[in-house]
């Protein structure tokens, strides 16, 4: 019996629809380098009670980057941005903020993920077009390599999963 030495990795994605928000570039201090950021505020639940989890996201891959890059100048004129997305590895993310209205200290939670890709966008009800990743005809998962070396079945030039 032969032994293969394969390196694996396995992606948990996730998919929604939400509000673009928060478009950033963090520059970690130390060593770490710099990277695109983002929040969206994931729909989920009947259309007539929505509720909301806040996504903080680490966008990788060009195709990524590129349609926040666009997005952004909508998101900082405060127009209504809602994206179609898929973020992989989700992650609980518990934090501390200050209340607007009183400053009392208040705790919140959402998710912590990488930001995939983009699958469609709308500013203020119109659809607009985006940089999407290219999809083949084989729904076979093939995982490519970000900046970390991390595995992700949405990643430029790989093939995602329908």
């Amino acid at each position: 019996m032969s032994q293969t030495n394969e390196t694996k990795a396995f992606d948990f994605i996730a998919e929604g629809i939400g509000y673009l928000n928060r478009v950033r570039e963090i520059r970690p201090s130390g060593k770490g380098k710099a990277y695109l950021a983002c929040t969206i505020n994931a729909m989920m639940g009947p259309a007539d009670s929505v509720e909301y989890v806040s996504v903080d996201c680490k966008v990788v891959g060009r195709v990524a980057i590129e349609a926040i890059g666009q997005l952004k100048p909508h998101v900082e004129a405060k127009k209504k941005v809602i994206v179609a997305f898929r973020v992989g590895d989700p992650k609980p993310d518990f934090y501390e903020y200050k209340d607007r209205a009183t400053g009392e200290p208040r705790s919140g939670q959402g998710l912590k993920a990488r930001l995939l890709q983009l699958t469609s966008a709308k500013v203020d009800g119109a659809k607009i077009e985006i940089p999407l990743v290219p999809r083949g005809d084989s729904p076979e998962l093939r995982a490519g390599e970000d900046d970390d070396g991390v595995g992700t079945a949405c990643e430029d030039g790989a093939v995602a999963a329908t």
